[in-house]
C-alpha cells in the first residue's frame, strides 16, 4: 500500500507541474494578446475622455490605493479603472484621479494585482488594485499603453517580448505534457 502511494505521487506531482505550466502559458498568452491593444473604445460610463483619447480597457470593482511609508498599500475607494492611450483613470464613489503618461515618473506593476503610479504633479504614490484573475491582462495593457505613448517602436518591442514569454511558457508546458503518463 505504501509502495502504491509512493508510485502515485510522482504522477500527481507531474500533473501539478503540468497544470502550473499550463496556467503560466495561458497567462502569458493573455498578456501578449492584451499588449496588442486591439480593443479600442471611444467612451466609458463615468469617464470624460479628452480629445483624441481612446480606451484600451475598463474594469469595475477596482480599488484606489495609497502607499504610506513602508506599509502595504491602503485602500481608499472602490470604483472603475480605465486605461487609455493618454492616461490611466480611476473613478470611485469618493474620489476620481488620473495618472497622465506625460507626467509619469514611475509605474510599478510588480505587486500582486496592484499597479502603482508616481506622477510629477502629486507627492503621494497612488494606484489601483484589481482581481488577481485578470492581472496578466491588466498589467500588460498598462505597460503597452505607456509604451505606445512613448512611441510605436517601444510598443512593438514590448509586444515582441511578451510574445517570446508566451512561446517559452508554451514550449515548457508542451515538454511537461509529453512526459505525463496517461491517467486511468
Amino acid at each position: 500500500m505504501v509502495e502504491e502511494r509512493k508510485q502515485a505521487r510522482p504522477g500527481a506531482a507531474a500533473q501539478d507541474e503540468t497544470t502550473r505550466l499550463g496556467d503560466q502559458s495561458r497567462h502569458a498568452r493573455a498578456a501578449w494578446e492584451a499588449s496588442k491593444l486591439d480593443d479600442e473604445r471611444s467612451n466609458v460610463d463615468g469617464v470624460k475622455l479628452k480629445r483624441g483619447e481612446v480606451v484600451y480597457c475598463a474594469i469595475e470593482d477596482a480599488e484606489l490605493v495609497e502607499l504610506r511609508r513602508a506599509e502595504a498599500p491602503i485602500v481608499t475607494d472602490t470604483g472603475s479603472f480605465v486605461v487609455t492611450n493618454q492616461r490611466c483613470v480611476f473613478v470611485g464613489s469618493k474620489r476620481s484621479t488620473d495618472w497622465a503618461y506625460s507626467k509619469l515618473l514611475d509605474c510599478s506593476l510588480d505587486g500582486e494585482a496592484v499597479a502603482m503610479f508616481n506622477v510629477s504633479n502629486r507627492q503621494k504614490t497612488t494606484g489601483v488594485r484589481y482581481s488577481v484573475e485578470i492581472e496578466p491582462q491588466i498589467d500588460a495593457t498598462i505597460a503597452a499603453a505607456i509604451a505606445r505613448y512613448q512611441g510605436e517602436d517601444e510598443h512593438a518591442a514590448l509586444v515582441n517580448a511578451l510574445h517570446e514569454d508566451y512561446r517559452r511558457a508554451f514550449a515548457e508546458w508542451e515538454v511537461a505534457c509529453s512526459h505525463v503518463p496517461p491517467t486511468a
